[in-house]
């Protein structure tokens, strides 16, 4: 595999990773009522390790393939004094929060559940928001630099709670489906990541239109543009989330009174499928993001 395949294969396992701890941390540490908080971590902590391990080792192998891409080739991607030019461009500077952030997330875990709930939180927001430093938003200066950066963090932090919710969501249907004993917390977990999760989507939205007026500076119109034709794949892929999160809205969840268990069957089936379809969303951008907005 080539040096620049695998820093796109990189970027995406870094971006979903990253997006899925913080819509783990929130859903666990604050739309979870607290006593569903202790069995829905329990359940998500082996999904929460693999993520938390992939990201952190992701942010350093990145700054390694960027050292073997200003480099030539392989040879310098493991160059001590290539990393040092690497950490002092403009990438360097915003990807140096993401080593210290990963490798945070990491040190955590050891903390007490109440503070590793908050840190967690805390820790993978700034994770996000640093993230939206970097990529073609890093290229911007001056008032517009800030306000796509600006603009990119709130479509992180906000794909982030939609797309890293979806695995907790489907544990608290699950629950709903085994009428447990805390059926009536997942129930109030499910009802509240609904309601926020309306506002998540409609800022994915509108800040993912802004962030492609910001880079291209007009509508992606142009399919000679390899760039523009994935953005296009990027833009199907989410309108196909967004049309099955509307149709469990509105149609599955109206259902739950005539037929409560398909009800729930449909619905973690379909909050499944919004999944993988995000992870291919992820794979587009971090496609399309390492090439020219021409």
């Amino acid at each position: 595999m080539s040096i620049a395949a695998l820093y796109v294969l990189c970027r995406w396992i870094h971006f979903a990773s990253a997006l899925q701890i913080f819509g783990l941390a929130l859903y666990v540490g604050w739309i979870a009522p607290p006593k569903l908080r202790n069995g829905l971590e329990k359940q998500l902590n082996p999904l929460r390790g693999v993520c938390l391990t992939l990201c952190a080792l992701s942010s350093w192998l990145i700054v390694a393939l960027q050292a073997g891409l200003m480099g030539d080739g392989w040879g310098d991607a493991f160059q001590p004094m290539i990393w040092l030019a690497v950490m002092q461009t403009t990438f360097g500077e915003a990807w140096l929060f993401q080593l210290i952030f990963s490798s945070l997330l990491v040190a955590v875990l050891c903390l007490p559940a109440v503070m590793r709930r908050g840190m967690l939180i805390i820790l993978a927001f700034a994770l996000l928001v640093t993230l939206a430093r970097t990529g073609h938003a890093s290229a911007e200066q001056g008032v517009l630099g800030i306000v796509h950066r600006l603009n990119n963090g709130v479509h992180l932090l906000s794909a982030g709670f939609w797309f890293g919710g979806l695995v907790p969501f489907g544990l608290c249907i699950r629950e709903l489906q085994r009428q447990t004993a805390a059926k009536n917390f997942a129930m109030d977990a499910v009802i509240r990541y609904s309601r926020w999760g309306h506002l998540a989507v409609a800022f994915v939205i509108v800040t993912g239109m802004a962030n492609t007026i910001l880079i291209l500076g007009h509508w992606p119109l142009d399919f000679n543009s390899l760039y523009e034709r994935w953005l296009w794949g990027k833009v199907l892929l989410v309108a196909a989330m967004v049309a099955i999160a509307l149709y469990n809205r509105y149609r599955v969840v109206r259902s739950i009174g005539s037929n409560r268990q398909q009800a729930f069957i449909l619905l973690a089936r379909n909050a499944a499928v919004e999944w993988v379809l995000a992870l291919l969303v992820l794979a587009a951008v971090s496609f399309f993001a390492t090439q020219p907005p021409i």
